[in-house]
């Protein structure tokens, strides 16, 4: 999302959002399979072992990058798995990172909006 790799803790919430995703809501495994087969099959190769900036590249080419689909591009008789991948995964896969503690820092939060940061600041006055 940032256009860097996550340390492990910042996976853990990712990986958190698509266990539980898949585990708990119909079509969410499928969609997470055909989206990890995709990628794979347009790298030629696990997208996993791609470098970061060929990562970027292949995102871009494909526009993952633009998941806001025309209304067109569902009239389309091709590209249907990109679609879906773009229109469903996509969104999802960003949203689960910026519901956690990177993605709430990457706007400038130190704490999830709405929840107590700091107990301290709650309950003594304002310097």
């Amino acid at each position: 999302v940032e256009g860097r790799e996550l340390d492990a803790q910042e996976a853990s919430y990712v990986v958190e959002h698509v266990t539980d995703r898949a585990g708990k809501r119909p079509g969410y495994l499928a969609l997470y399979r055909k989206t990890a087969g995709l990628l794979d099959r347009l790298a030629g190769a696990p997208f996993s072992s791609l470098s970061l900036e060929r990562r970027i590249g292949l995102m871009t080419q494909h526009r993952f990058t633009e998941y806001d689909v025309r209304i067109r591009e569902y009239l389309l008789p091709y590209g249907r798995e990109t679609l879906t991948v773009r229109a469903l995964a996509v969104p999802d896969l960003i949203g689960g990172y910026y519901f956690s503690p990177a993605g709430w820092a990457a706007v400038g939060y130190r704490a999830f909006p709405g929840r107590c940061g700091d107990l301290m600041r709650y309950t003594s006055a304002e310097a």
